[in-house]
């Protein structure tokens, strides 16, 4: 079946990754209304260790999401890198279901693997940092974040089916409402006082949410149940060798998202051990808005990964070109627009919400340019992947590497507090990184990274000559 990408794909596609990311922000009044500086601080701690453990599935998701987009293209075999174009495009019943069980089976594992992580190391950071608070309250918290995190971790393949077969829409309908309920949880809870319980709470009841919603519309879905894959026995050996094909690229993507997490998500923690809980609540939201400003402008990209997939499987590069190219242009005007609007309008919002703390407009600027380099060469590297080819690992990780520690030299031994975590982050990216990935995609489609911005600025501007 040949993927299409409608503008209702894309239209749900942007309100689920603002929900995504923006529902934290529609929970910030409230959050900074009823928590204490510290306790806004640890829910902040919490959602940078949740991000660290959801690291643990390891680049399956989106090598899962890739692959049942090349099945559902028309693949009767699957390979470590690249892709075996078939002569038609009908569904292979065997494979997609064997797909599926290999897809079930690494997640029960990872799953596992999270769980006495979260339990021991991960208890044991969160006491370290709690500072002055109540610990019974601290666990108790703790333990309900975890378990939604678990929830979140262990059903995440339900993510990558439905992008796969593209249901891009479904799944943003499932996110929304999973989102929608965490904030009204959230909001109801802590205003009658439950503090970071409640914060907690309604994160868990986020995870309960998506999980329910997730299996109903993948198992209704029409094609899926023409398919009847639910009938189709399945064999360990094919399961564990599509797992190890797999697995391949899978590994090459995890330490990519390890590397990613570090460059950016990592900073919290940081900031947390050596600022205190107050400096990394305020640098947090800094981070918190350059990152959702960043993925709302690489939303565009994301609707349409399916397709190029597709595109890809039966090789149409010119397809490949104009698509990436609009993409580009959507990228870059929505990172500008969306960073004079924060700093207009939110910032001094906060500032009215909590006038004794110091929300500094400076330090997210500095924040969001480092995000504008950084997702700009993550939309080639997201190209590359595209194309089941993974070449930027040891760049990534060496990148990031040295990125923690210059960012720890600067905030310690420079004494260059926030400003310190930026540029250690930022100059390591911007000497390989932010210029090598572009030109290694564009040179894949047989262009240049300017012909295709330009291209894309042409798709809306018809009549205007560049």
């Amino acid at each position: 079946m040949i993927i299409r990408v409608t503008r209702k794909d894309v239209l749900w596609n942007y309100l689920g990754t603002f929900f995504s990311m923006f529902g934290n922000f529609l929970l910030l009044p409230f959050l900074v209304r009823y928590l204490t500086g510290s306790e806004l601080g640890l829910w902040y701690v919490y959602i940078a260790v949740g991000n660290l453990v959801m690291l643990f599935e390891f680049g399956f998701n989106p090598t899962f999401a890739r692959n049942f987009a090349f099945c559902w293209s028309g693949a009767k075999e699957l390979t470590k890198e690249g892709c075996v174009r078939s002569d038609d495009d009908e569904v292979d019943p065997s494979l997609l279901a064997h797909l599926l069980a290999a897809c079930r089976m690494v997640y029960r594992r990872i799953t596992a693997v999270a769980l006495v992580v979260l339990v021991a190391p991960g208890t044991l950071y969160v006491l370290s940092v709690t500072g002055g608070l109540d610990r019974l309250d601290v666990l108790v918290s703790w333990c309900i974040y975890g378990a939604g995190v678990l929830l979140n971790l262990y059903y995440l393949y339900y993510a990558a089916m439905l992008r796969g077969i593209g249901s891009i829409a479904a799944d943003n309908q499932i996110k929304i409402t999973a989102r929608l309920t965490q904030l009204v949880v959230t909001a109801l809870l802590l205003y009658c006082g439950f503090g970071l319980v409640g914060a907690t709470a309604g994160f868990l009841a986020n995870s309960l949410i998506y999980r329910v919603l997730g299996y109903r519309k993948f198992w209704r879905n029409r094609d899926i149940s023409k398919l009847n894959i639910g009938s189709i026995e399945i064999s360990s050996k094919r399961k564990r060798e599509l797992y190890q094909t797999i697995s391949f690229n899978a590994y090459r993507d995890g330490a990519v998202q390890v590397a990613n997490y570090a460059s950016t998500q990592a900073s919290s923690l940081i900031c947390s051990s050596f600022l205190g809980l107050e400096q990394a609540g305020v640098f947090s939201i800094a981070l918190q808005f350059a990152t959702a400003i960043g993925n709302t402008a690489l939303s565009y990209m994301n609707s349409f990964r399916p397709m190029m997939q597709s595109e890809y499987q039966r090789g149409d590069l010119a397809s490949l070109r104009k698509a990436l190219g609009r993409c580009m242009a959507v990228y870059v005007l929505l990172f500008f627009a969306m960073t004079v609007a924060v700093t207009a309008l939110a910032y001094p919002l906060l500032n009215l919400f909590s006038p004794e703390t110091s929300f500094d407009v400076y330090v997210f600027m500095g924040v969001s340019a480092y995000m504008l380099l950084f997702d700009w060469c993550a939309l080639f590297s997201s190209m590359l992947c595209n194309m089941n080819s993974i070449p930027y690992v040891k760049a990534y990780v060496l990148s990031a590497s040295a990125g923690i520690v210059l960012s720890i030299v600067l905030v310690t031994v420079m004494d260059l507090g926030a400003w310190g975590l930026v540029f250690g982050l930022a100059v390591p990216q911007a000497a390989y990184n932010n210029w090598k990935w572009p030109l290694e995609a564009a040179r894949k489609l047989n262009t240049t990274v300017r012909s295709l911005l330009l291209e894309g600025m042409r798709s809306f501007i018809p009549n205007k000559k560049f």
